[in-house]
């Protein structure tokens, strides 16, 4: 399949400062699923809308599926659905489900759930309203 970078899909809803934030810390996130690329691109065209929603900095954020990420080469490395909290004065997003490649050989499969490397950054004030794997 090849990737369409130019339509943003249903995260239109996400303002550039947004998208920006979200696609940094989402491809830090990839390192824990074996992707150590830098020069990653998204293509957000199949994004879908799955319930989660809040506003933050310059757009709307939801908890997409559909989620496409490439490399500089145009190979595919990473898909799945992303997950986010935003409380005040924290917000992280996350990747819920993913599955990674490196070359077309599967490298990790992450099923639904916060993972603990996402549950250890939330600050102690509200870490009691997440639980890891949920």
């Amino acid at each position: 399949m090849k990737p369409n970078y130019n339509d943003l899909g249903l995260s239109t809803i996400m303002g550039k400062e947004l998208r920006s934030l979200v696609e940094k810390q989402l491809k830090e996130d990839l390192k824990n699923y074996g992707v150590q690329n830098e020069q990653l691109k998204f293509d957000w065209s199949e994004s879908c809308i799955e319930g989660h929603d809040s506003e933050y900095l310059d757009g709307s954020i939801e908890n997409f599926s559909g989620i496409a990420v490439y490399d500089e080469k145009d190979n595919q490395v990473a898909d799945g659905w992303m997950e986010f909290i935003n409380e005040p004065n924290f917000f992280i997003a996350y990747w819920d489900l993913a599955t990674t490649w490196d070359n077309g050989k599967l490298l990790k499969e992450k099923d639904f759930g916060l993972p603990e490397h996402i549950w250890v950054r939330i600050p102690e004030e509200i870490r009691s309203r997440f639980k890891i794997g949920q």
